[in-house]
């Protein structure tokens, strides 16, 4: 059997869902992933993996989006189809695929979609009528131009998910909005497997001293992931080193880098850009705590950072934040902070550093749980056993 994998942009890193359903998925089936891209190609942390297959659909002109949809149609072959996101480029895709060709949809939602949309429309719902009006056209433009980030395709596609077959999703909050079954951030336990790294050799590499005690933070940056709050934090922790990766030549990344330099001092920020999936285990077996400092918010509620289980596979200590699912995946084996408040974050961070046999007991207990409850392994049987009704 042949399963179709839809993603709503492979220039994106919103291709890291479908890239690791896919994985998981190749080892009992044909996959493809299929979807638009733009000029700068795939994604590049998973653009160089040869076992996975793409199917690309160069987008351009006026209207690209629909231009696109016909195209991506005709090109999906696969006997299941696996969107990836409720947006207009995946799932509106496959569900014109299932109504024409009459094959089976399963969607998957790992974020919820219209959260990152509300506080972009929380003006619509205020003013006088005129005002309210004007800004409705104004949706109505932009549903057009751009639906993947249009208010109300992304109202019209919420309503549409009962419409799929199966439901999978990335964590509770979603589970209890949208039903289905929960398939996490799943990592290869293999592949994030300290014991394959020399912390010493790689600092070296990268210029930092062995001893130098050091903060990392990886992922794509955007303000709800409270970048800045780490920075803040970290003025009252002396003598160590932050490291970002994950940064771009973007605007908003340039300002972090920035703002880091001018609170810490140059000589305590290295960052590093977008590295391969396969090269993000060496920057954390080089940090002695790895931070994740989500803020609340409507982006984050339904939302679990997949760098969480990258920092659990390789055993590092952790401390994040008490929003959305992170303190019930991390449990006991971290630290759980307030989101947005610094002075917490740089307290547990001065302890993690203070206590080393603690932070060290606590990384393998994590490392423990996620081979058990977050690895490939873990949720093939979970995924695969969607999918075998189809077989």
């Amino acid at each position: 059997m042949k399963i179709s994998l839809l993603t709503p942009n492979l220039s994106s890193n919103g291709l890291g869902r479908a890239y690791l359903l896919a994985k998981i998925l190749q080892r009992h089936y044909e996959v493809e992933i299929v979807g638009p891209v733009s000029s700068e190609g795939i994604w590049k942390p998973v653009a160089n993996d040869g076992n996975v297959t793409y199917k690309a659909i160069k987008v351009s002109g006026k209207l690209r989006s629909y231009r696109q949809l016909w195209r991506e149609v005709k090109l999906i072959d696969g006997d299941v189809i696996y969107a990836s996101k409720p947006l207009f480029s995946s799932y509106d895709v496959g569900l014109i695929k299932k109504w024409i060709y009459n094959r089976p949809l399963v969607l998957d939602i790992d974020d919820w979609e219209l959260g990152f949309l509300i506080d972009g429309n929380k003006e619509s719902h205020s003013g006088n009528a005129l005002r309210r009006v004007k800004l409705f056209l104004r949706s109505l433009e932009n549903a057009l131009r751009s639906p993947n980030s249009s208010y109300l395709w992304g109202g019209l596609n919420e309503k549409l998910v009962k419409l799929a077959d199966e439901i999978t999703v990335s964590n509770n909050f979603l589970r209890k909005r949208f039903g289905g079954t929960i398939i996490w951030h799943a990592r290869d336990i293999n592949d994030f497997a300290p014991s394959k790294f020399d912390k010493n050799l790689l600092r070296e590499k990268y210029g930092i001293a062995k001893t130098e005690k050091t903060v990392i933070f990886c992922g794509t940056p955007w303000p709800y992931k409270g970048i800045e709050d780490l920075i803040v934090a970290l003025k009252y922790v002396s003598g160590v080193l932050l490291i970002l990766v994950g940064m771009n030549e973007g605007e908003y990344c340039q300002k972090l880098i920035l703002s880091a330099k001018n609170e810490l001092g140059s000589k305590r920020i290295r960052s590093f850009g977008f590295q391969p999936f396969s090269g993000i285990s060496q920057f954390l077996a080089m940090g002695d705590v790895v931070v994740i400092p989500q803020r609340e918010g409507f982006e984050t509620v339904g939302q679990v950072p997949a760098k969480l289980f990258d920092a659990m596979a390789m055993a590092k200590p952790i401390v994040t934040t008490n929003v959305s699912c992170l303190p019930e995946i991390l449990g006991d084996c971290g630290w759980i902070v307030q989101p947005g408040r610094s002075d917490e974050l740089a307290k547990a961070i001065s302890y993690v550093l203070d206590h080393p046999e603690e932070a060290k007991t606590k990384g393998q207990k994590a490392r423990e749980k996620c081979n058990v409850m977050y690895s490939y392994d873990a949720m093939e049987g979970v995924l695969c056993g969607l999918f075998k009704k189809y077989d």
